[in-house]
């Protein structure tokens, strides 16, 4: 019984990592890897990873566009 209870503490760490590290340019799997192995500090290197579909302005002052 204690097996499964690890087992199943493994398998939440990693789906935490998942969906941290899925909008992010680590990427899920990734994320789901180092959640099940590293647990607390996989969670903090998803997290630290930039996210993918951030919206980037350009500053057009700076490009001569119209003013």
């Amino acid at each position: 019984m204690e097996i499964a209870g690890v087992l199943i503490a493994i398998v939440i760490r990693a789906l935490i990592g998942y969906l941290i590290g899925r909008n992010r340019k680590i990427g899920g799997g990734w994320s789901l890897v180092l959640g099940a192995i590293l647990g607390f500090i996989g969670w903090i290197i998803a997290a630290c990873s930039e996210k993918t579909n951030v919206t980037k302005f350009d500053d057009m002052s700076k490009k001569g566009g119209a003013q």
